[in-house]
């Protein structure tokens, strides 16, 4: 039985190691996504501010879903030409 244990013990530790690989590719790649979002700010906790202001901003609003907003469309049309550029 205590071959089990050892086994089990080794692969907590593999399955452990995968975690923590996850988590660090998973952060830097939402740092980096910040650092695309607001290119101005020095640091992530700046760029997070900035983020908090901005949603703070909107003052809590939802966009009418339901009906035609022409900034709405303006705002999607360059998000989209943006991931285009993106890609290139």
């Amino acid at each position: 039985m205590s071959t089990w244990v050892i086994v089990s013990w080794v692969f907590v530790a593999i399955l452990t190691g995968v975690n923590i690989f996850v988590f660090l590719k998973l952060k830097g790649a939402s740092e980096q996504m910040l650092k695309m979002a607001f290119p101005n700010a020095k640091n992530m906790n700046e760029a997070l501010g900035q983020m908090q202001k901005m949603m703070g901003g909107m003052g809590g609003r939802m966009p009418n879903m339901g009906g035609k907003n022409p900034n709405m469309d303006a705002q999607l049309q360059q998000a989209m030409a943006m991931l285009k550029n993106m890609k290139k």
